[in-house]
């Protein structure tokens, strides 16, 4: 069985500190602990009970003690936040409307001044009630409910009503047999069955409990096209990082953006993520007065596979949740009194039979009329019974599509598995031995592929049942559970025994069959009458109850389900992979593997997504001879012919997405599962370009598989949101070689280890790699490194952005390690820092026609650099950018100079620079000595005023050969526009295109060009400037437009 918490909550108990442990000093806080566990101010010496000083002291009156009183409780809350808390809470106070306390006062305070601030500012009882809402809004519950419980019973709260005795009693009684629901539902929920237990063998929960990750997230459009069997631990770490993750406590806070409290939430992930256990967490927790005290009275828990086989079946809502009630009768009156503080945990919406989708005036209303329990629990998710009630769900992630018309504004809870640090934990309380635990942990952590699936639980319950089996028997086990299907067909191998009589494969046929019905039906509870349907007797399963993968449902009298749906996923699976042909037997009252695949390519396949991908798993060779040994069942031949057919059309549809990630997880997923590198090449032979945006290690293990094998792909981009195993980007750069046809390569990691860089190298240097236009984003390079880069034979076009070092093993100047020759003509490098102009001096540059250099510091060097490259006598160079550079006013002149004397240079961009009145000065001064060649010329965003465009006005009118001027970007006004082309027009110049574009342009400008357009020799642009970018200023094709984006922007998203 497998345990898994939610999201940590804060436990905010206070440590026992024994009282040798508390020093009087200085530096202590205003209030500190006394012996007997009270707190005592600063300056104050603790004395015996009944004593004078200190104890006499603060009976000087009633309001003094509570204000000081309300202090110590103030610092007492306040010692318990975090930094980063107190920070929070300090900007909470500072925006305080009613009362403004000096941010001087606030900003310098530490907790014991904070506390005397909120009580002198706002008095004693104002100052309480701040701290309980900052606490509340800051998201932080338990310690809000322990404050609000204290406050209840603080005189400072104000005085209380007199209880009437007799609703005393009543409350009383209405307390006690809540106490007795709490208790009976600890019992049930406090044990549980390990998977694969013995009859009989139970465990305390909290003994398997382990922590999970639960991101608020909000993707519906992934919902609908796949569900991931892994969103790893990495995935969660960079959702973290932007503050998305949440914890069970506040699944029920209000929407940051609306501030309202969710009704409903929904708790999705895949098919053994821990939904389950997670739902019965909650309910344990709220039973043993851990969760939810002040927020529900009441939690009833219902499943929906015990709800299916009573569909059709009348009963009242209120019969339907008291079944768990401990005595006799349930009081439901007093119970359904306040809807409000009721909450209803629904588990497995997905294994659902009855679709919810009755009209609204088929709902009901009453809790005390009886009707069917499909109308009921419609009628309960769609808000028409009890709408103040609260709802905690949980689903499958793709089967949501069909339940979120009916739910209303639910919050979305994505349940993302294990951290790395909690896959650890799990390993050391699985194997009850702190050392084996580690060592098994260690063994799957270096095989990408199993590490990645441990992160979710059941994944990791079966890999260490696997791991524990195999070495038991001396064996090594991680080789054989490289893929999903493998690591399945590994569990159950090691339960069946090929000699067993109790064994029969007609049995397993019946049982593989029952398993495929329903998954058609979406039924996952059987009945006897299911069983003999299927050719099946009570005793015909005895093995596989014996091996505890099928099992007599504790829930339901006479009925059977299989230990997780995924079982019964597989074994579906093998269903349809049996070879009929040999017994004569035709089955056609099951849909098809035709069927099967063409339910998988619609929108609402979520229930066969895992039968599909174990029917690949099947393929392969290992599996499949595994199967036969194991199971006595071979695989029938038109399986693989039927699965190629169908992938092969599937990746014809898809090449039109640019077989993209985002559209293909799961299909990926499939080919990875086969195994098989020649069917990967078959299903693949049409594709010419691959996009692929992985989040985990699983989806990237995936990706790299099929690119590997992906022989026609002409361009590549593949983008990481974490960093990746080595092993991983080996495969990845194993294909620059492999594949004839590719030319262009991207890649984008937040990521990437040295050594990996070196291997990139060393492919692209390979004989055989064709590779054209390779682009870098967010990686480390040593100069090393772009010597090997620069001298890649076949490499025309080089984009690096990231960060140039030198090497950490050698001290060498660039000048000792030589230069490279180097066949690129295209160089774009930028965010390098401080060294993107040094790397022109690693390699010969004499076919370089482009070059692209961002957020670039222009000094002397850059300038000489670029002064060495330009001068050469066959300089090839015709295009160079220099967007968003800081130019060094000391060196402008000699900058521009250097640019001004080449006879190459033809097309020049300068956009996203600052021109103050020394930059123009330098610029024009180059006029004196120097004839520009320069056919086009971009200086967008640089800030022109009028008097600065008057300056620079001759400048532009002094380049004879200018074609095409871009001065977007610059906010001119209609003085500058008349200015600028009445100038223009009286120089005898060939200027032919005019690029005026603004954000807003106004009616009134756009007049002016409009008339001005009609009477001028050259052409005026102001409407779309991506077509006048792509049209007119064509230096580069697609990189054109990217300079024009502003370099902030990826390349690559």
């Amino acid at each position: 069985m497998v345990f898994e918490a939610a999201g940590a909550g804060r436990t905010n108990e206070k440590p026992e500190v024994k009282p040798e442990a508390i020093p009087v000093t200085e530096e202590e806080t205003s209030c500190r602990w006394s012996r007997d566990g009270t707190y005592v101010p600063q300056g104050h010496t603790q004395r015996p009970k009944g004593g004078s000083g200190w104890s006499r002291g603060i009976q000087k009156g009633r309001g003094d003690e509570m204000a000081e009183g309300t202090r110590c409780r103030l610092v007492r809350y306040l010692e318990e936040l975090t930094q980063e808390e107190v920070k929070k809470f300090k900007l909470y106070l500072k925006d305080e409307p009613s009362e403004r306390i000096p941010r001087g006062r606030v900003e310098g305070a530490d907790r014991a001044d904070l506390a005397e601030l909120l009580v002198s500012t706002f008095g004693k009882c104002k100052a309480w009630n701040l701290t309980k809402r900052f606490l509340k809004d800051m998201g932080l519950w338990e310690l809000w409910e322990r404050a609000r419980k204290e406050g209840l019973q603080d005189p400072t709260e104000g005085p209380r009503l007199k209880t009437n005795p007799r609703n005393k009693r009543k409350h009383q009684e209405g307390k006690d047999e809540r106490n007795k629901y709490r208790e009976r539902m600890k019992e049930k929920f406090q044990l549980i069955r390990e998977r694969n237990s013995r009859p009989g063998e139970h465990e305390l929960f909290h003994h398997r409990f382990t922590q999970l990750l639960l991101l608020r997230e909000y993707r519906d459009r992934e919902q609908k096209h796949h569900e991931l069997l892994v969103c790893g631990g990495e995935h969660a770490g960079f959702m973290q990082e932007r503050g998305q993750l949440i914890e069970t406590v506040a699944l029920f806070d209000p929407f940051k953006e609306i501030g309202v409290q969710p009704r409903t939430v929904v708790l999705q992930g895949a098919a053994g993520i821990g939904k389950t256990t997670l739902a019965s967490k909650v309910m344990l927790d709220w039973a043993k007065g851990n969760l939810f005290q002040e927020r529900f009275d009441y939690v009833f828990y219902l499943t929906c596979r015990e709800l299916n086989p009573l569909g059709e079946r009348e009963i009242s809502f209120a019969d339907l949740i008291a079944s768990d009630w401990p005595g006799p009768q349930a009081p439901m009156a007093e119970i359904m009194s306040q809807p409000e503080r009721l909450l209803f945990i629904i588990d497995g919406l997905d294994e659902l039979k009855f679709p919810c989708n009755e009209n609204r005036y088929d709902l009901c209303k009453d809790w005390k009329q009886k009707e069917p329990v499909s109308i009921l629990l419609s009628s309960l998710l769609r808000k028409t019974l009890l709408p103040k009630a609260c709802l905690l769900l949980t689903t499958r992630l793709t089967t949501l599509g069909k339940f979120s018309p009916l739910l209303e504004s639910p919050r979305h809870v994505e349940i993302l598995g294990f951290s790395v640090q909690h896959r650890k934990e799990y390993f050391c309380k699985f194997f009850r031995d702190k050392d084996l635990g580690e060592k098994a942990f260690h063994l799957v952590k270096g095989n990408g592929t199993l590490f990645t699936m441990c992160c979710v639980p059941l994944m990791n319950w079966i890999v260490c049942t696997c791991l524990k089996q195999q070495m038991e028997k001396g064996q090594d086990p991680v080789q054989a559970l490289k893929t999903t299907t493998a690591l399945y067909m590994c569990y159950l191998s090691s339960l069946i025994i090929p000699d067993d009589k109790n064994f029969i494969p007609q049995h397993l046929r019946g049982l593989c069959r029952l398993a495929a019905e329903g998954i058609w039906d979406r039924k996952v509870l059987f009945e006897e009458e299911d069983l003999r349907r299927n050719n099946l007797e009570a005793a015909d399963v005895s093995a596989f109850l014996d091996m505890n993968i099928f099992q007599k449902d504790s829930g339901c009298e006479n009925c059977y389900s299989f230990i997780h749906l995924s079982f019964q996923e597989f074994f579906a699976a093998i269903f349809y992979v049996m070879s009929t042909e040999e017994e004569g037997i035709s089955d056609t009252s099951i849909p098809g593997v035709r069927e099967l695949l063409e339910e998988f390519s619609g929108l609402n396949a979520s229930f066969v997504v895992l039968v599909v991908r174990f029917l690949f798993g099947f393929l392969n060779v290992e599996t499949a001879r595994e199967l036969e040994r194991k199971f006595r069942c071979r695989m029938s031949p038109e399986i693989k012919s039927q699965l190629l057919q169908w992938a092969q059309r599937e990746s014809k549809i898809n090449a039109q997405n640019d077989f993209s990630m985002i559209y293909l997880r799961e299909f990926y997923s499939h080919l990875y599962e086969t195994q098989d590198a020649e069917f990967v090449t078959q299903v693949l032979a049409n594709i010419h370009e691959i996009k692929v945006h992985v989040f985990n290690q699983y989806e990237a293990l995936n990706a790299t598989f099929c690119i590997k094998h992906c022989y026609r792909a002409r361009k590549i981009s593949f983008y990481s949101e974490f960093d990746l195993p080595a092993g991983i980007w080996q495969e990845l750069f194993s294909m620059i070689n492999k594949n004839p046809n590719l030319k262009e390569l991207m890649l984008d990691s937040k990521e990437f280890d040295d050594s990996c860089m070196e291997n990139l190298c060393k492919e692209l240097n390979h004989p055989n790699c064709k590779l054209e236009k390779l682009m870098l984003a967010n990686f480390k390079l040593t100069y090393f490194s772009c010597q090997h880069l620069f001298s890649a034979p076949n490499l025309k076009s080089l984009e690096l952005k990231g960060k140039i070092v030198k090497d950490d093993d050698m001290k060498l100047s660039r000048e000792t390690l030589g230069k490279k020759n180097s066949q690129l003509q295209i160089l774009r490098i930028c965010d390098f820092t401080g060294f993107a102009v040094n790397v022109l001096d690693l390699f010969s540059a004499e076919n370089l026609k482009s070059l692209y250099l961002f957020e670039t510091d222009i000094q002397e060097d850059a300038v000489e650099l670029l002064h060495n490259v330009l001068a050469e006598q066959d300089c090839k160079l015709q295009t160079m950018s220099l967007v968003n550079c800081e130019l060094c006013p000391t060196v402008c002149y000699k900058f521009f100079s250097v640019l001004g004397s080449s006879k190459s240079l033809k097309n020049l961009d300068l956009s996203n620079n600052f021109f103050g009145e020394e930059e123009i000065k330098s610029l024009c001064k180059t006029m004196e000595n120097q004839v520009w060649e320069l056919e086009t010329l971009r200086m967008s965003w640089c800030g022109f005023t009028i008097d600065r465009l008057r300056s620079l006005l001759p400048f532009f009118c002094s380049i004879q050969n200018l074609k095409m001027l871009d001065l977007s970007y610059n906010f001119f006004g209609e003085n500058e526009v008349h200015l600028l082309c009445e100038a223009l027009e009286k120089q005898d110049c060939n200027l032919q295109i005019l690029n005026l574009w603004e954000w807003h342009l106004g009616e009134t400008l756009e007049k002016t060009v409009t008339s001005l357009n009609s009477r001028k020799s050259f052409h005026i642009t102001w409407k779309d400037y991506r077509k006048a970018t792509t049209e007119f200023f064509n230096w580069d094709a697609d990189d054109t437009l990217a300079v024009a984006s502003f370099s902030h922007s990826r390349f690559f998203r």
